[in-house]
C-alpha cells in the first residue's frame, strides 16, 4: 500500500484548468461503508468491495505530513499551509489499480491564469524528471462529468520498470483550488476506465 501511494504522489502535481464555481464550503470528504461523498465537489464516489481505502495515517504518511497536521488541523488551513493535500486514495491491492483525490492551492503555485496548454506542457516537463518511470502524452485531451462538475481529462500512457498502464487526470477549478482525481489503470485490473469514471454519481 505505502508503494502505491508514493507512486500516486510522486505522479500527481500542479494542477490547473477549466473554471467552476463551489457553493460548499471547503472541508475533508466523508466515507461510509464503500461511499467517499464530496459535498465541496458535488459528488459520490463508491468503490468495489474489494479495493481498500487508505487511512488518513497512510495518507498523511505518504504526503510526508505529521499525522498531527493532517487529521488535527481544519482541513482547508492545512491546504493552506502545505500547498497541495489529499483527502481520499483508494487501492485495489491486487492489481495497483488505485484513484486519488486532492486539491491544489493555486496561491501557492501556479498563477491563476494559467492555460490548459500551459499547464499540460508544465505537467509533461515534470514527469520527464522522474527516474524510472516513462509518460506519454495525449496529443489532445477531453472533458467527462464526474457528479456535478466538468472535469478537464488527461489520459497518459505510462511505463514503470516495464509495467504499462494509464493515468488518468481528471481536474477541475473551484475557487481559489485546483481539484484532481487522478487514476491509475494497470493493465492487469478487472475495471477498466470507464467502469472506474461510472463509480461517480
Amino acid at each position: 500500500m505505502k508503494k502505491l501511494l508514493a507512486l500516486l504522489l510522486v505522479i500527481a502535481t500542479l494542477m490547473s484548468f477549466a473554471a467552476c464555481g463551489s457553493k460548499e464550503k471547503l472541508t475533508r470528504g466523508t466515507l461510509d461503508g464503500n461511499v467517499y461523498t464530496n459535498e465541496y465537489l458535488g459528488f459520490t464516489f463508491t468503490k468495489p468491495s474489494s479495493w481498500v481505502y487508505a487511512t488518513d495515517e497512510e495518507i498523511a504518511e505518504a504526503m510526508n505530513l505529521g499525522a498531527d497536521l493532517y487529521l488535527d488541523e481544519d482541513f482547508k488551513k492545512a491546504l493552506d499551509r502545505s500547498g497541495s493535500i489529499y483527502d481520499m486514495m483508494v487501492v485495489d491491492n491486487s492489481t495497483g489499480t488505485n484513484m486519488s483525490i486532492g486539491y491544489e492551492n493555486l496561491a501557492r503555485s501556479f498563477s491563476t491564469g494559467i492555460t490548459v496548454e500551459e499547464y499540460i506542457e508544465k505537467l509533461e516537463e515534470q514527469t520527464k524528471n522522474i527516474n524510472g518511470i516513462t509518460f506519454v502524452f495525449p496529443d489532445e485531451y477531453d472533458t467527462v462529468t464526474l457528479g456535478e462538475k466538468e472535469y478537464t481529462r488527461v489520459i497518459c500512457n505510462v511505463t514503470s520498470n516495464g509495467v504499462k498502464m494509464k493515468q488518468v487526470y481528471y481536474i477541475v477549478k473551484v475557487d481559489k483550488y485546483m481539484a484532481f482525481a487522478i487514476l491509475t489503470v494497470t493493465e492487469s485490473g478487472k475495471y477498466k476506465m470507464a467502469d472506474i469514471e461510472a463509480m461517480f454519481d
